[in-house]
């Protein structure tokens, strides 16, 4: 109702103000003859509630594309989600399989690390080979990988099955969400994105379900399941072939006198292998290291002082290294083919830094529920694996309801990035906090409903960190995104670790305790063995209260131990600059008042067609704020700190089968082009030579 009135308010404004105009238009003269002979006849426009013809069809072709997209990277986007958490009630089955439960939780750190030190290097190689080469072979890694963990006659081939998993979820996860910014306006993109976010959350959420149930009758068939979906999703990535945006080598179609392996040795020569070696090997360390702190050594101890130290160090000299690929730079003179994998004004960037620790603190949040939660049900309140994960389904709807407000508030009013961002970051904050408390009283309904309020935070913040550096980085993407898809689980992973250490050290006076086991005829207990959970039902009453009531005690201070990192991300949130999202050309003017021409067209399309009949694009510039915003908002001058951003329609770009067809028509000397590298918006730029090419 209010929308309806505020359209009709709107269009009697605009009826008045076009009788006052013409009460005040001097009168025309009869006696003048017109200087043409043919006058144009004025268009005479009425108000009707009948859409235009080419708005219509403008809106019909945006949600074709829509869910075609939903069809075909969906199955591979869920299924990267999926592996992260199905294995998580299926731990303690796959680690007696093996006999392995010291070696347990390489199980997910082979798999987080993989899938947090590869992100970057995919979101090059999609600049470089296209979107559509690159996804599928990340499909095939992710494919290969399950097939592995499914038939792994032992654990280093399960090791190795669940690396390579993590290597293609890193090249799913950040491919997918640069394809979804790609040929879209702001506004829709923040409605693909919200969907395939809200999916990503539902697999993290029904992965401990599926695992749960499916290990009842075997642990294989959770890896099963995954590269059955990766193989469908083979099929279904390669119908979107033509709609993807094209790199600078196409390995379907090479220049004129080339082979395919000469196209891919070019488009290989100019991969950033030194930055990306620094960077698997700096992440990886650290993330090494705190895995091993506190559980396999001690944190006084060399091997994890050493791996932090080194990881630290190795990580300052990947800024290092990606600052002097800059142009004019030393290391771009020595290499001048080489194309930064992260250009250095990238990570300079106030608002990429600041919005990639809010990620990290949403994936601290995320990865710390669905796995602590599902260990607070098991051994505090005493549920079986498959019931335990139907607990975390409760964090579903929180997610829903965080990712369609983030929808309404930035397509509908006010149409920003800052404030869903800040609120989420408040609302998650509150909700682990409040999360700790509730499992520390053994509140089950409380619990629940924490989990909720801590997915609606996440949920607020999932679609709008993606558009805010969509706003201010459009014609950077690859980059600015690999390193948001980075931040998440990164952050995910570290939160783990330390959440893992400090439940140890609390639980360790229990379990493994010599007292504690010759009270129940020798019985071992272990945190990650069912069976061992399950006999703590056999002990009496007062040591099965002590033990469960040290659970909940040590569950709470794992959730109380990242804290911090949640808080930074509440910091940063509060120095975020602004992305305001335009309304779409079809709501425009006179969509919005109902003026159609006589035959039906708005005056937009009406006005802009051209001699030929052809409806030229019509300018939908974003508008940002570098600057604090909230600063701004106390001093009053946001509308002067304003800057235009790069135009949507500009920066979309040609698909992948248009790109080919522009460059086979302008070589028309038959020469081919020679890639030279230079920083430019993270992408590689082309000039006309005598050598060797790149389309």
């Amino acid at each position: 109702m209010i929308r309806y009135a505020y359209r009709k308010v709107k269009a009697h404004r605009a009826r008045k103000a076009e009788e006052v105009a013409a009460a005040i238009a001097p009168p025309r003269d009869p006696m003048v003859q017109s200087p043409t002979l043919n006058p144009p006849i004025p268009t005479v426009f009425t108000v009707s509630k009948k859409p235009c013809p080419k708005c219509a069809q403008e809106k019909s072709a945006a949600r074709k594309y829509r869910w075609k997209l939903l069809f075909c990277l969906v199955p591979a986007f869920f299924v990267s989600s999926l592996d992260l958490t199905i294995v998580a009630t299926a731990l303690p089955r796959i680690a007696s399989h093996f006999d392995r439960f010291n070696q347990l939780n390489w199980i997910v750190t082979a798999f987080t690390l993989t899938s947090t030190a590869f992100i970057p290097v995919w979101g090059q190689l999609a600049d470089i080979f296209g979107r559509h080469a690159t996804l599928q072979c990340a499909v095939v890694f992710l494919t290969i990988g399950s097939i592995l963990c499914a038939a792994a006659p032992d654990w280093a081939v399960l090791l190795l099955g669940r690396a390579l998993q993590g290597v293609g979820t890193a090249g799913v996860s950040n491919v997918v969400l640069i394809i979804l910014a790609d040929s879209v306006s702001l506004k829709e993109q923040a409605v693909n994105t919200s969907i395939f976010q809200l999916m990503n959350g539902v697999g993290y959420s029904v992965g401990p379900v599926i695992g749960g149930y499916i290990t009842n009758a075997n642990w294989r068939y959770c890896f099963v399941l995954g590269a059955g979906i990766s193989a469908v999703s083979l099929l279904t990535v390669f119908l979107l072939r033509k709609e993807l945006k094209g790199g600078h080598v196409s390995l379907s179609r090479p220049p004129r006198g080339q082979t395919r392996l000469r196209a891919f040795l070019t488009g290989i020569s100019t991969v950033d292998f030194g930055g990306i070696a620094i960077f698997i090997f700096g992440v990886g360390l650290v993330i090494l290291g705190t895995a091993w702190g506190g559980s396999t050594y001690a944190w006084s101890s060399g091997a994890v002082l050493s791996s932090l130290v080194i990881g630290a160090i190795l990580i300052l000299v990947f800024l290092a290294y990606e600052a002097l690929l800059s142009p004019s730079r030393l290391l771009n003179r020595l290499f001048p083919k080489t194309v930064p994998m992260i250009p250095g004004s990238i990570l300079s960037a106030k608002d990429v830094s600041l919005v990639c620790c809010i990620a990290a603190s949403a994936g601290a949040a995320l990865y710390s529920v669905f796995y602590f939660i599902g260990i607070y049900f098991t051994l505090v309140e005493a549920y079986e694996a498959s019931d335990a994960g139907v607990q975390l389904l409760y964090y579903v709807p929180g997610l829903g309801v965080g990712v369609y407000s983030a929808i309404l508030i930035c397509n509908v009013w006010p149409r920003q990035t800052f404030w869903p961002l800040l609120v989420g970051t408040i609302v998650e904050t509150a909700g682990i906090a409040t999360l700790a408390y509730a499992v520390k009283a053994r509140d089950a309904t409380l619990v629940n409903v924490m989990m909720a309020v801590a997915g609606a935070g996440t949920g607020l913040r999932f679609m709008p960190s993606n558009l805010h550096l969509a706003g201010m980085f459009r014609d950077r993407l690859a980059p600015v995104y690999s390193l948001l898809r980075f931040a998440l689980p990164f952050g995910g992973t570290l939160a783990l670790i330390i959440m893992g250490s400090v439940f140890q050290n609390q639980m360790s006076d229990y379990f493994g305790s010599d007292t504690l086991n010759s009270g129940n005829n020798g019985i071992s207990f272990n945190l990650h063995d069912q069976d061992s959970l399950d006999a703590i039902a056999q002990l009496p009453d007062a040591e099965q209260a002590v033990i469960r009531s040290q659970g909940a005690t040590a569950t709470m201070w794992a959730f109380i131990s990242i804290l911090p990192i949640l808080g930074l991300g509440l910091l940063a949130s509060a120095g975020l600059g602004n992305v305001w999202i335009a309304k779409s050309p079809s709501q425009k003017n006179d969509s919005e008042t109902g003026e159609r021409r006589e035959d039906g067209m708005c005056r937009r399309h009406a006005n802009s067609l051209t001699d030929t009949g052809s409806a030229a694009e019509t300018p939908n510039e974003v508008e940002y704020i570098s600057s604090r915003y909230l600063l701004a908002l106390f001093r009053g001058n946001v509308q002067q700190l304003k800057r235009a951003g790069v135009n949507e329609n500009a920066a979309t770009g040609p698909s992948a089968h248009q790109r080919r067809e522009l460059d086979a028509s302008a070589m028309t000397d038959g020469s081919p082009a020679e890639v030279e590298p230079k920083e430019f918006g993270g992408t590689v730029s082309t000039r006309t030579t005598e050598k060797d090419s790149i389309v």
